[in-house]
């Protein structure tokens, strides 16, 4: 498809713009040849990255900067100034929080032997030949910095791995390859429903799905796709109705953020390639048509997709995708249902128990309860039922006994508090059951909580902001940080043509806030009430319904 190859060109025209522009041109300056960024300093990896995309443009035939030699002059002081930052153990800091950092490095390498093996095939090139040399050497320290180096996270590894299988054919030294298969002994931290340990759907899945796209090649060794094809039929299950991608579980940075599908284009693209998946190919033209639609920036793959396939051919992308399915991945707790424009993402352990998505309106369900030590609901085990699932937490009550013998100290935080006696009790046990409603527009939630009399409890519905909300007795703009207790009827939240449809609420008391630790409101939701005491027993429904009116 024409448009969304142009689409990737005129991405990458847009980031040699920025790179030309944002260059620090000062020769006095010892970031002389740098690009800056928004945080006002310097740093070899943004630098480079903007320069890699700038050869991309500079080697394309379809773009503004088609052999311009301006691009070229700017690559080479953006070189010498990475060359200059370069560590003495071969090593790159990256400015933000890690120095002599080995698996930065390997990032860095990774996107740097890409725009090596595009310029080494421009042999005879004056200016390029010698710009490839460069990168060579700049390349071949990097790898005695990364195989001395160590790690932080999951991912780190496979960086390290990556990038020191590359520098190992490129400078032809076999102790990075060596080097590369001590991290590869720790074996791949992929589980069988294909999600990595970091469970970061909006970022990291990405990373270390392109570590093994790098590795099933130079290391000529498919079985690393396996790991990409079990992640990127798992993320199907984890695309919501407005195309975005639930995070509320990862354990990273992306969780809770708004992400797209736009950076697992190549990841899907490669795949399709390699292994001829007819439904990865209709996924990465379904990312490239939704990002045009939405007016986004092209994800910066131009180059990659320039090395490896030369231009963008999908070839079949007839394959239908899915909208609907019933996913319990039980190694990380999450249950992920969807029925075309209604999602529901229930999750283990976790205050937040249940997400819920029609269209464009999404909320969140916490339960929230001040019982000794406990102050949320936090599902200890979740069980598929007929028609749902079902899920459970027990609150066990007790209370210190006094010491049998003289403890030795007055001292309250000397005392050896572990050993004492304790009174167990009361209890309290919560039973929440989902079921699928027969009209298929949602689901009934009931919730049942069994034990001790007279425990206050509240249902805590976020709802994020932009939306309107109206129930019997109001009608409001949900903005961030405002809250309201309803009393009876169903809550209705309303953007454009999505609706959202919960209740029937109720309000035995006005206890919302709890104590002692409780969770705050969210400053980032709108938030809605519903309150009881225990024993309880009640069915709130959950749908998806029409924004003009009932349905």
């Amino acid at each position: 498809m024409r448009d969304h190859w142009l689409k990737l060109v005129r991405g990458a025209d847009c980031r040699t713009d920025y790179f030309l522009e944002m260059e620090i041109r000062d020769p006095a300056s010892p970031d002389y040849g740098a690009t800056t960024d928004t945080s006002g300093y310097c740093d070899p990896k943004h630098t480079m990255n903007y320069a890699a995309a700038a050869i991309s443009a500079y080697l394309n035939s379809d773009s503004r900067h088609y052999r311009n030699a301006a691009v070229t002059d700017a690559f080479g002081r953006a070189l010498a100034y990475t060359e200059r930052k370069q560590n003495p153990d071969g090593t790159f800091d990256f400015t933000p929080c890690n120095f002599r950092s080995a698996p930065d490095t390997g990032f860095i390498a990774n996107r740097l032997v890409v725009t090596h093996d595009l310029l080494a095939r421009e042999t005879g090139d004056p200016v390029l030949v010698p710009l490839c040399a460069r990168l060579a050497k700049l390349l071949e320290r990097a790898g005695e910095g990364i195989a001395a180096g160590g790690f932080h996270t999951p991912n780190h590894r496979w960086a390290c791995a990556a990038s020191l299988s590359s520098i190992a054919r490129i400078s032809g030294r076999t102790e990075f390859r060596a080097a590369a298969e001590r991290y590869l002994t720790e074996r791949v931290d992929s589980n069988d429903d294909g999600e990595y340990a970091e469970r970061s759907s909006g970022g990291y899945n990405i990373v270390n799905n392109d570590q093994f796209l790098i590795l099933a090649v130079e290391r000529n060794d498919p079985t690393f796709l396996t790991y990409v094809d079990k992640n990127l039929e798992m993320m199907f299950a984890y695309v919501e109705p407005d195309g975005s991608v639930f995070t509320e579980n990862s354990t990273r940075q992306d969780r809770g953020r708004t992400v797209w599908m736009d950076q697992y284009f190549y990841n899907y693209l490669a795949m399709a390639r390699r292994l001829g998946k007819a439904r990865f190919a209709a996924a990465a033209c379904r990312i490239m048509g939704d990002l045009i639609e939405a007016g986004r920036q092209a994800p910066d793959f131009l180059d990659r997709i320039m090395l490896e396939f030369g231009s963008l051919d999908y070839g079949d992308t007839e394959a239908q995708l899915p909208s609907s399915w019933n996913r319990w991945f039980r190694d990380s707790g999450v249950v992920r249902l969807r029925h075309g424009a209604w999602s529901l993402t229930l999750l283990r352990d976790s205050g937040r128990f249940l997400y819920f998505k029609s269209g464009s309106v999404s909320a969140y369900l916490r339960l929230g309860v001040s019982y000794f030590q406990y102050r949320e609901f936090r599902a200890e085990r979740i069980e598929m039922i007929d028609g749902g699932y079902r899920l459970y937490c027990d609150m066990k009550g007790w209370y210190y006994l006094p010491f049998e013998k003289d403890p030795g100290t007055a001292d309250w935080w000397k005392m050896d508090n572990a050993s004492r006696r304790r009174l167990n009790g009361p209890d309290l046990s919560f039973v929440l059951t989902v079921s699928e409603r027969k009209e298929g527009d949602g689901i009934d939630l009931n919730m049942s909580a069994t034990g001790h009399a007279g425990v206050p409890l509240r249902l805590e519905i976020g709802i994020v902001p932009g939306c309107l909300a109206e129930s019997e007795g109001f009608l409001q703009e949900a903005k961030a940080g405002d809250a309201i207790l309803a009393k009876r009827g169903d809550l209705t939240l309303r953007r454009d043509t999505d609706a959202l449809r919960i209740g029937p609420a109720f309000a035995d008391h006005g206890n919302t806030g709890g104590i002692y630790g409780s969770n705050d409101r969210s400053t980032d939701h709108y938030t809605a009430y519903f309150t009881a005491f225990t024993p309880m027993d009640r069915t709130v429904s959950i749908r998806r319904s029409r924004s003009g009116g009932e349905g």
